[in-house]
């Protein structure tokens, strides 16, 4: 019963959509664009709409307020007075002239999608009838009518998606064999960005401290065991009245020396060694997140002055090893792994400070630059670009995918592509008329197809 309530919804909510759809869910809808036989219907503009309006309202990009129609409305850009909805159809029109021009170029090559590719995408759709369709493709077209598609148009767009992948491997070879040793460093060089940076929170983690309040750090927190450092100047190992050496829960001797107003402390070792570095215990809410707490205004003070003569009396621009060695001394990215060979990213790299990444696309290699985020301040400094630093292991977690496959590489082929297909782009009729009875907006958020 509740399926049958389900599947009545759907299609009730759905009706209005189809009704005023361009094209019926049984065809494949008006051609919006074409190039020499080949086109794109205006469902298949939708769906790659929805598509992009998916990703923009996930938690990566811009979260739930994607799906206002007021955010859509607002002016992204001053300069050119562009709304997120212009913005971003645009773009999404743009790709789809990428995509026509390969389906053109497909056929010209006279390319063929090999059988398995073909039973592979048929065996997916079948899997969204059987899933998400509850076993009825009528019930499934509801679900896709949202996005201005069904069963067919997916499908054409699964296909299409094939092809342009399997053009991409033709023309420059499945492992990029067939891309010259320039074009690798070129697209590196005009792309990328080589940076470090000394990095100071303006917020922190509340973490587990002593009786003196001082943060404890352990060799291994989830035994409670303590790093302690018995190397530090004037340490010692702590008695009790009797003169005994105290020991802690775990049978490790206390180490403790006096601070300048004469109060015992415990010597914590702070850093520990690169195969077991000391750890802090963060305290956590009621919901099990980590406590934060904001810097107080004189606590900012100091920190923006310590900032200040850094880079006035320490830091010297275009000085590279010198600001390797302030890097060290100062920190990095506190709790994160350290990149002695420096950061790459792109204006497009997902980077939890963007404003770092606008002033580094700003700055002239060697120049240093204080930024403030909304982490806290950063001194950065930009790199010269290392000749092939593209391929060096070293670098990998920049040009690497978490999946273990090669972005880099991918995103070259990309470029090449699209610059291959410019002089094709050029030839597509558009029907205007049609185009503009679509936007970002108007589509709902695909997550699934």
């Amino acid at each position: 019963m509740k399926a049958l309530l389900k599947k009545i919804l759907v299609l009730t909510l759905s009706c209005m959509l189809i009704l005023s759809c361009v094209a019926g869910c049984s065809s494949r809808g008006k051609k919006v664009m074409e190039l020499e036989g080949e086109d794109i219907t205006v469902n298949m503009l939708m769906l790659l709409m929805s598509r992009m309006k998916g990703n923009l309202a996930s938690g990566y990009a811009f979260g739930t307020k994607a799906l206002n129609d007021s955010f859509w409305d607002t002016v992204m850009d001053a300069s050119t007075g562009k709304t997120y909805n212009e913005y971003y159809t645009d773009m999404v029109v743009d790709n789809a002239k990428t995509y026509l021009a390969a389906l053109y170029l497909f056929d010209e090559l006279d390319l063929k999608l090999p059988d398995e590719t073909v039973d592979e995408i048929d065996d997916e759709i079948q899997r969204l009838i059987d899933t998400d369709g509850e076993g009825s493709k009528t019930y499934l077209n509801t679900v896709l009518s949202e996005f201005g598609a069904n069963i067919k148009i997916l499908r054409e767009a699964y296909i299409m998606e094939a092809k342009i992948a399997y053009l991409n491997d033709h023309l420059f070879g499945a492992d990029g064999s067939l891309i010259s040793a320039e074009n690798y460093e070129e697209y590196y060089q005009n792309n990328y960005v080589k940076f470090r940076h000394i990095f100071f929170f303006t917020t922190e983690a509340v973490y587990e401290t002593d009786e003196n309040g001082d943060t404890i750090y352990y060799s291994d927190i989830t035994a409670k065991k303590i790093a302690y450092d018995d190397d530090r100047e004037g340490v010692k190992k702590k008695t009790d009245a009797d003169g005994n050496v105290v020991k802690d829960s775990k049978g490790d001797i206390v180490w403790v020396y006096t601070d300048e107003g004469g109060k015992e402390r415990v010597s914590y070792d702070e850093k520990g060694t690169a195969e077991q570095p000391s750890q802090r215990n963060p305290i956590l809410d009621e919901k099990g997140n980590v406590l934060t707490r904001e810097l107080s205004k004189d606590e900012l003070i100091k920190l923006s002055d310590k900032v200040q003569i850094i880079m006035e009396t320490e830091a010297r621009e275009g000085e590279y090893a010198l600001f390797d060695k302030l890097v060290e001394e100062y920190g990095e990215d506190e709790g994160m792994t350290n990149y002695p060979n420096g950061y790459y990213l792109t204006k497009n790299s997902d980077y939890d400070s963007p404003e770092v990444v606008k002033a580094l696309f700003e700055m002239e290699e060697g120049e240093i630059r204080r930024v403030e985020s909304e982490y806290g301040i950063h001194i950065v400094m930009k790199y010269e670009l290392d000749k092939g630093g593209y391929a060096d292991e070293k670098n990998e977690t920049f040009f690497m995918s978490s999946d273990g496959s090669y972005s880099f590489l991918s995103s070259l082929k990309n470029e090449l592509l699209d610059e291959y297909l410019a002089k094709y782009k050029e030839d597509i009729v558009i029907d205007e008329e049609l185009l503009k009875s679509v936007s970002m907006k108007t589509v709902g958020a695909n997550y699934n197809y």
